[in-house]
């Protein structure tokens, strides 16, 4: 049953439309976003990333922390047992699968609604994708298909075991590193705004000084998320200087100001 795991290994999509829509439809933000949310799916099926490299799974079951990959083994060990304690770890386990799969449709409804209006292209990667990564089965072609705004319902329907939920979010997973992959002009993108971001908080610091300002009066993080929606992706990193960071900081605190 497990001979498909999420990979580091990635494919390229080909079809006409991801070259269309690589720095279009798909850029730096769709980047980001799709980074955090393969992440998310990785922590489902492997348990949470700890500081020493080790997962952590994110569920409960038998006084012990499961990924949804252990919880899928444990199902197949179990599955034609006529052992009355397999029995109710069975049942036990349906109960979990429940709230497991809740947690995919929270996770993914930001990902689904950041793709409306390009459901076509997305199928058509999304076979792509499946064809050449040998999933012809894959779950994931029935969910990229439904009709717009049904997907979590065809999902809730559809995944009746641990072991079902693990090949679709392995699948996704992969799908998803390889959608990056082929869209190169969109990485760069990604890529590029790191550096920059990298390279303003470096200099804050310095910023903070030149501007008279204690760096208890500005929050790091929600200033940087302000340069990125509204300036990063405009300024060449050999701009990012104080002379012309400084200006976008004491506009930001006035903006805060105004909000607060």
């Amino acid at each position: 049953m497990f001979v498909v795991y999420p990979s580091e290994n990635n494919i390229t999509l080909e079809s006409s439309v991801i070259k269309i829509a690589d720095g279009t439809f798909i850029n730096a933000d769709k980047i980001e976003f799709i980074r955090k949310f393969r992440r998310t799916l990785l922590s489902f099926l492997l348990g949470d990333q700890l500081p020493n490299n080790q997962r952590k799974g994110k569920y409960l079951f038998c006084g012990k922390w499961h990924s949804i990959e252990s919880l899928a083994r444990i199902e197949q060990e179990i599955s034609n047992s006529l052992d009355k304690k397999h029995g109710e770890m069975r049942l036990a386990l349906g109960e979990l699968l429940i709230h497991a799969k809740a947690d995919f449709v929270v996770q993914s409804n930001e990902f689904i609604e950041s793709g409306r209006g390009a459901k076509t292209i997305m199928i058509v990667l999304i076979q792509e994708d499946c064809q050449k990564r040998n999933r012809s089965d894959s779950l994931l072609l029935d969910w990229a298909q439904t009709r717009e705004g049904q997907e979590s319902t065809m999902f809730e329907r559809q995944v009746t075991s641990f072991g079902q939920y693990y090949h679709f979010l392995t699948d996704l997973a992969n799908f998803l590193l390889d959608l990056v992959h082929s869209c190169p002009k969109a990485e760069l993108q990604f890529k590029d705004r790191v550096v920059k971001w990298s390279a303003v908080k470096t200099l804050l610091p310095v910023v903070l000084k030149k501007a008279h300002v204690k760096s208890e009066q500005v929050n790091e993080i929600e200033f940087l998320k302000y340069l990125k929606e509204r300036y990063l992706d405009s300024i060449l990193t050999n701009e990012i200087t104080p002379q012309v960071i400084v200006p976008l900081l004491i506009e930001y605190i006035k903006h805060t100001n105004i909000h607060a």
